[in-house]
């Protein structure tokens, strides 16, 4: 049956949306996270506007409900996930649709999951136009603190909903909380297997989000991208993939997983620094180049000790705010 939809909406042609031209992130300084490599946005001098209406041409993972209807995204994308504005949630996930508002699963979509949100990559491919994607997120927590624990999970299933490749993972690799992350790191060595976050401040799978870094602010609210996630890997893979026809190509859906906050089934001692915080965070993808540097030249070695950090903080305390 869900083969029958996908042909349906491919026969009828997918309604690509214009957007913006793609993010440049050419020798730009980075932290890798598992399988990701985390750019700050502020010290890589590059400003993504992403208010109501600025992000319309992207296609928008997670933002805030603020009580009114839930954004849709076009055919082939899941419609977005939200979580209340100016509701104190201290955890949310999309796996089990906790603290967040789930949207169902839309019709065109092989294996579509009711715990993740699914893409198409028809879809992706007609949105990405020939880029990378890349996977923007905002930092938005307020009231006790403005740090944030972060884990995302990102895998591909074919046309029998078997994994392609394997899980790729934004991860703290089990390190000690706001300690992990690598500056110009390998992000294609992680591979864990099917697995749920780790939690605790001494050993955890959770990144941590920070605010100030470096002498830059992270915490920038819902208005502006603070980092932007690019994943090796997924860009290796997407890159094959898309050489298929797009029937076959119609049968492969991009899941992703998002984990926020004080995790309930932890062992967090506290969580002050940790657990989402009134303010509402977002997720949305781009399009974007140059998002590998694995051999860093000499110049953008001076990058390492002010790189990012990615959705989570290098080895530094974040500055809290009076």
């Amino acid at each position: 049956m869900k083969k029958l939809l996908v042909s349906a909406v491919l026969a009828c042609g997918l309604p690509w949306m214009a957007h913006a031209a793609p993010i440049d992130l050419t020798g730009k300084g980075y932290f890798t996270y598992g399988n990701v490599n985390s750019y700050s946005l502020p010290l890589a001098g590059i400003s993504v506007p992403s208010g109501p209406g600025q992000i319309a041409d992207t296609v928008i993972i997670y933002t805030g409900a603020n009580g009114g209807p839930m954004n849709t995204n076009v055919a082939g994308f899941d419609d977005v996930y939200g979580t209340p504005n100016g509701v104190q949630t201290q955890f949310a996930s999309i796996d089990g649709a906790i603290g967040v508002v789930d949207p169902g699963n839309k019709a065109g979509i092989a294996n579509n999951d009711a715990n993740t949100w699914d893409a198409n990559l028809v879809a992706l491919k007609g949105f990405l136009a020939g880029a990378n994607p890349l996977f923007m997120f905002n930092n938005n927590d307020t009231n006790e603190d403005f740090n944030l624990a972060v884990w995302a999970k990102v895998w591909i299933t074919d046309g029998n909903n078997d994994l392609y490749g394997r899980y790729l993972y934004l991860s703290n690799e089990g390190a000690a909380y706001g300690a992990g992350g690598t500056p110009l790191g390998n992000a294609f060595t992680y591979n864990p297997g099917d697995v749920q976050p780790t939690t605790g401040f001494g050993s955890t799978d959770y990144v941590r989000s920070g605010d100030e870094l470096f002498g830059e602010k992270h915490n920038i609210g819902a208005d502006h991208a603070a980092y932007a996630a690019d994943v090796p890997l997924l860009n290796q893979w997407l890159g094959s993939l898309f050489a298929l026809s797009d029937g076959a190509l119609g049968q492969y859906t991009l899941h992703l997983d998002l984990k926020m906050g004080c995790d309930p089934n932890g062992n967090w001692s506290t969580c002050e620094s940790v657990a989402m915080d009134n303010g509402y965070e977002q997720l949305f993808l781009m399009a974007g180049v140059g998002g590998i540097v694995e051999v860093p030249e000499p110049a953008s070695l001076g990058l390492v000790g002010l790189a990012l950090l990615g959705l989570g903080a290098a080895r530094r305390r974040a500055v809290r705010r009076d």
